[in-house]
């Protein structure tokens, strides 16, 4: 055997061991990769789908925060008059509301009224239910924050997101007479509108009741908590459940999403291909294919392996695919491009979402406070003068019973579209904070410059002559504004109170009318 044949046959063996030890580390990696992206994306998907949720848990808390602060309501407590449990209180009220139960009780957690929209077959478990955790209402209200809270409870096989309260006048002011409690159920028909919006087909598993009826540690408003997600890795899909745990910490269903293993299965395809290349490219060329395979494959597919690392690495999909050419490695670069860029987009969509008001188009309490922290840290550093201006409309929740809730959406956003032709700075950032509440933050000006803009808005307000002719004098809606200046000893916790209690001073002084923190 010649010398020329046995260097071919040793550097064949050497290669195709090589070749063969490659394509098995190629597969597992691909694999490991493949994983690491559909757990990213299924964690993103579920993690939106959770902030839908929580979001439908938004609207029953700020339709609550209306009626917790009524003071028709307020005096039902003490004198539970028929015509105003007719009117009021009655089922064709809680549909216009879009709420499915009102649950009242008085200070001990006894049930007081109830009202419930009967369902598609005429059961109302919510009554039915209305004892079982009531008595453990005004506890949970003691442990959360601001005496208000919102979760999950379970009457009979179904799930219902709630909100509760205590119960003060339209003023906000008193001493609470009771808790008032609502909820909407989660059941087909949410389950189909939030698929529609997120994209995510899912179901809810229901879980069987622990043994006995011991409650366990309030958990406030966690209705979904991290540690419960579980994942199982199956050949053709992921499978992830998220527990869904009451008001009262027991884990009443499981959220249940399914994704197909999309990226394994493009894994397998694109390594079997990979593997017949290599065999008969090392088989026909030898040595030649080792150096054409290091410059033209290997070294291309390691620097898109990098780059889509860096662009996993950084979490906010930034960076870009930049392997070139006119192969199925080109190809491969441009689809990931795209796939880059869909995902980058999503990401973008989500955080524009999650911080900006739905109704108006304006920034939400979320972005609100981020842009505050930063206020304030700029503040720290470079003594930037900075305020906050807190304003809320006056009898809005009059403003709604006399003319109806959509008139009072439409009134929100003609009182944002106000603040925004009021506020030309580009510093200036308006924001509603919830309900009929906005604010503003200014940058770069004196006590004196934020109160004249203060005014400038409530005089734009007025100017607008919206009719509300439960607004004396006028007749047209206004707004009360509180101004706080921040000073070195501000934090946002101070500033806001701050400012709130100017609110309030202007309230007290008569309405439509700017005070200013002291």
């Amino acid at each position: 055997m010649g010398l020329r044949r046995r260097i071919s046959i040793y550097l064949i063996s050497i290669l195709s061991l090589l070749a063969v030890l490659t394509l098995v580390v190629l597969r597992w990696d691909s694999h490991q990769k493949a994983l690491q992206l559909e757990q990213v994306e299924a964690q993103g998907d579920l993690r939106r789908l959770l902030a839908t949720f929580q979001a439908r848990t938004l609207e029953v808390n700020g339709t609550l925060k209306s009626w917790a602060n009524w003071t028709e309501l307020y005096d039902y407590f003490v004198e539970r008059t028929p015509s105003f449990r007719r009117d009021e209180l009655s089922v064709k009220a809680l549909a216009v509301a879009d709420m499915d139960f009102l649950t009242l009780l008085d200070m001990q957690g006894r049930v007081v009224d109830i009202t419930e929209v009967p369902g598609a077959n005429g059961d109302t478990p919510a009554t039915r239910a209305a004892a079982t955790y009531a008595d453990g209402y005004p506890g949970f209200l003691r442990s959360v924050p601001h005496g208000r809270g919102c979760g999950a409870v379970k009457a009979n096989l179904h799930i219902a997101l709630v909100c509760l309260s205590p119960v003060l006048d339209s003023e906000g002011k008193g001493s609470p007479r009771g808790y008032i409690v609502m909820g909407r159920w989660v059941n087909d028909d949410m389950i189909r509108q939030v698929s529609e919006v997120t994209g995510i087909f899912f179901k809810i598993n229901d879980l069987p009741a622990p043994p006995g009826n011991k409650k366990q540690q309030l958990l406030g408003s966690h209705m979904f908590v991290q540690e419960g997600v579980q994942t199982r890795e199956l050949p053709t899909h992921l499978e992830m459940t998220y527990p869904i745990t009451s008001l009262f910490g027991e884990q009443i269903a499981q959220v249940q999403v399914t994704w197909p293993r999309k990226h394994a299965q493009f894994a397998d395809k694109s390594y079997d291909t990979t593997q017949t290349v290599v065999i008969a490219l090392i088989v026909t060329v030898g040595l030649l294919l080792v150096l054409l395979l290091d410059l033209v494959v290997v070294r291309r597919l390691n620097q898109l392996r990098q780059e889509l690392g860096l662009i996993v690495d950084s979490r906010r999909w930034t960076g870009d695919v930049t392997v070139g050419g006119r192969d199925e490695i080109a190809a491969l670069a441009r689809y990931t491009r795209e796939l880059v860029a869909v995902v980058r987009q999503q990401v973008q969509d989500l955080k524009n979402l999650s911080q900006t008001d739905t109704l108006t188009g304006l920034p939400n309490r979320r972005a609100f406070n981020e842009r505050l922290d930063h206020v304030l840290a700029q503040h720290v550093r470079q003594q930037m003068p900075a305020a906050l201006i807190l304003m809320d409309v006056d009898y809005f929740k009059k403003y709604n019973d006399t003319y109806g809730h959509p008139a009072g959406d439409e009134a929100l956003q003609k009182i944002a579209q106000c603040l925004r032709t009021s506020l030309r700075r580009e510093l200036d950032m308006p924001a509603r904070l919830g309900g009929e509440e906005f604010g503003v933050l200014l940058q770069g000006v004196t006590a004196e410059q934020a109160r004249a803009t203060a005014d400038q808005i409530r005089t734009a307000l007025q100017g607008l002559a919206i009719a509300h002719r439960a607004s004396p004098p006028l007749g047209v809606m206004t707004m009360s504004l509180g101004v706080a200046v921040v000073t070195d000893q501000d934090n946002a916790t101070t500033l806001y109170r701050r400012a709130d209690e100017a609110l309030y001073r202007a309230k007290d002084l008569g309405r439509n009318r700017v005070a200013q923190a002291d």
